[in-house]
C-alpha cells in the first residue's frame, strides 16, 4: 500500500535563552509536522561539535588534538590565526577536555586521509559563564532569516570579522555571522543587545582556494601481525606495531607480489607496504581498516616498485619517474592478462624496477607492469529497463514529502543499483567500483570521491533504522 505523503518542515530552533539557562549553543531540533514549508538557510559552514582531546604543538606553532565520539572520529587543526572564543564571545585558550563548537569552511580543500582533518575559521568553547552562541545570516533590521533573534546593536556590541580587524553594522547586512549575547525578550522574534558578532564572510574567504594535488595512493608500511580468515574467504591482517596499529583487508582482488613482481604468500612477520586508493572511504572503526588495492612484501633481493598514474609519455602523476619500456617489460591487468603499452597510459598501475637513472624525472626500464584499471566490458547490456521498473515500483510504495522534495529510502535502493551500503552510524557510505558516495543525516553536503557536493535536502531517520534521500540523488546513482 503506497504510504501517504507527508510534508515536514525542519528547521533550526533558537537556542534557549541566557534568561533561563547559564549557556545554550543554538542546535538543529526537529519540529512537528507541519504544512508550512519554511526556506532553509544556506551556509558555507559546517559545525563539529565534541570534547578536545590530547592537544599537541607542532612546530610549526599549530595546535592539534583528536576527537573521538563514538565510532565518529576526526581531528582539528588550530592555526595561530584560528579565532578561538569562548561562549560570551571573549578570547579563550583551549585545553584538553572543553567542549566546542568549530566552524570549518566547506569550501576549504581537505587533505584525504583518516580520520578526517579540519581547520576550523572559529573554534567556540563552552564555559559556565551566561552565554548563548547563535549562527544566522540577518537582514536590513538586523533579524535572522529564520526569524527567531533580532540584534539591538549598541556601541558597546563588538563587531569583527575572522582577522580581528573592526567592522561596522552594515557589514553584518546578508551576512553569516556568529552571534554571542546574553538576555533576550519573549517576543518573536527575540530581541537583544549582542556582546560580539563574528562575520563570517570575508574577502578572503571568497577567493578560490587552489585546489591541493592528491595522490592516488595512500602508503601504509608494517610489519605483518596476526592474520586472520574469514568465513567469506577474505583475511585480515593486523599491523605489528602496537603504536601504529591498523588492519588491512584482502580478498580476491587485492593484489599480492614481493619487490621483483613475483607472487607471494603472505606471513607472520613480513615487512610490507599496502597501497590504498586514496579516493575509497575509510570504515570508522578504531583501529582503522583499509582494503588496500596492492600489498608488497620487502624482500632481500634488489627490486623497487612505483604505484601511480602515467601519461601518455609514461611519466608518473609526481614528475618522479619515467618508463622506458622495453619489449622483454611484463605488461599485465588484475587477472594477468597481456596488456599494450597503450593500455598504460593515463592509467593507474603498479611499476617493478631495478636500476634507475639520477635524472628528474628519474628514467628506468620496467621488468614488469600491472594496470589496476580495468576495462573489462560484459558483452551482455545490463538490464537497464528491469532494473528502472524495480526502482520505481520501490519508489511508488515507499516515499515521503518533504518541502516538496520526494524522500526515498537509501539502501534498499542503492543495494538494488549495485552499491555496497554501509552505515556509519549517523549516514552510510556507498561504494560500487571507484566510485564512493559518504551522506550524513541532517546535512545536505555530502562527499563524491573526492568532491564535496550538495543534496536537496539533507537526508533524514524517517523510520527507524531507515534513512531517506532525496529521489534525485537515486537517479545521479543510476547515472542520470
Amino acid at each position: 500500500m503506497m504510504k501517504k505523503a507527508m510534508t515536514m518542515a525542519l528547521t533550526a530552533t533558537l537556542a534557549t535563552s541566557a534568561v533561563t539557562a547559564p549557556l545554550a549553543f543554538a542546535q538543529d531540533k526537529a519540529e512537528p509536522i507541519s504544512n508550512e514549508v519554511k526556506e532553509e538557510v544556506a551556509t558555507n559552514f559546517i559545525q563539529l561539535k565534541g570534547k578536545l582531546g590530547k592537544i599537541e604543538k607542532r612546530d610549526n606553532g599549530a595546535l592539534f588534538t583528536t576527537i573521538e565520539q563514538g565510532e565518529n572520529i576526526f581531528s582539528l587543526v588550530i592555526q595561530e590565526d584560528t579565532l578561538v572564543l569562548d561562549n560570551t564571545g571573549k578570547k579563550a585558550d583551549l585545553k584538553e577536555g572543553m567542549s566546542f563548537t568549530a566552524f570549518v569552511n566547506k569550501n576549504k580543500p581537505m587533505l584525504m586521509i583518516y580520520p578526517p582533518q579540519y581547520n576550523p575559521e572559529v573554534v567556540v568553547i563552552e564555559t559556565s559563564d551566561m552565554g548563548t552562541v547563535e549562527v544566522g545570516i540577518f537582514d536590513e533590521n538586523f533579524v535572522n532569516k529564520e526569524n527567531t533573534l533580532k540584534l539591538n546593536l549598541s556601541e558597546e556590541s563588538q563587531i569583527t570579522n575572522l582577522a580581528g580587524e573592526k567592522l561596522t553594522q552594515e557589514d553584518i547586512v546578508g551576512k553569516e555571522a556568529i552571534v554571542f549575547y546574553g538576555p533576550a525578550t519573549f517576543s518573536i522574534p527575540a530581541q537583544t543587545s549582542p556582546y560580539h558578532v563574528v562575520v563570517l564572510e570575508t574577502v578572503e574567504a571568497e577567493v578560490v582556494q587552489p585546489e591541493e594535488e592528491v595522490a592516488d595512493f595512500i602508503e601504509f608500511t608494517g610489519v605483518i601481525g596476526d592474520i586472520n580468515t574469514r568465513e567469506n574467504g577474505s583475511q585480515l591482517l593486523t599491523n605489528e606495531d602496537k603504536e601504529n596499529p591498523f588492519n588491512l583487508a584482502i580478498d580476491e582482488d587485492t593484489i599480492v607480489l614481493d619487490n621483483t613482481g613475483k607472487t607471494v604468500e603472505l606471513k607472520k612477520g613480513m615487512k610490507f607496504t599496502a597501497y590504498v586508493d586514496s579516493s575509497k572511504p575509510v570504515i570508522l572503526i578504531y583501529p582503522p581498516q583499509y582494503a588496500p588495492e596492492v600489498i608488497i612484501v620487502e624482500t632481500e633481493e634488489v627490486g623497487f616498485v612505483n604505484v601511480s598514474t602515467f601519461d601518455e609519455n609514461f611519466i608518473n602523476k609526481e614528475n618522479t619517474l619515467k618508463l622506458n619500456i622495453a619489449e622483454d617489460t611484463v605488461i599485465t591487468n588484475r587477472a594477468g592478462e597481456k596488456l599494450t603499452q597503450a593500455d598504460v597510459i593515463n592509467k593507474e598501475a603498479v611499476v617493478f624496477y631495478t636500476i634507475s637513472t639520477r635524472s628528474i624525472p628519474a628514467q628506468t626500464t620496467p621488468s614488469k607492469i600491472v594496470v589496476l584499471d580495468s576495462e573489462e566490458q560484459s558483452t551482455t547490456p545490463p538490464p537497464i529497463v528491469e532494473v528502472e521498473d524495480i526502482i520505481s515500483e520501490i519508489i511508488a510504495h515507499d516515499h515521503y514529502e518533504i518541502a516538496g522534495i520526494k524522500m526515498v529510502p537509501l539502501r534498499i535502493l542503492a543495494e538494488e543499483l549495485g552499491y555496497t551500503v554501509k552505515s556509519t552510524g549517523n549516514g552510510a557510505i556507498l561504494t560500487k567500483g571507484n566510485a564512493s558516495y559518504e551522506i550524513t543525516r541532517g546535512q545536505k553536503e555530502y562527499a563524491h570521491n573526492r568532491a564535496i557536493k550538495q543534496l536537496e535536502a539533507a537526508p533524514a531517520l524517517l523510520e527507524k533504522n531507515k534513512t531517506y534521500v532525496p529521489q534525485a540523488f537515486i537517479y545521479s546513482l543510476r547515472g542520470e
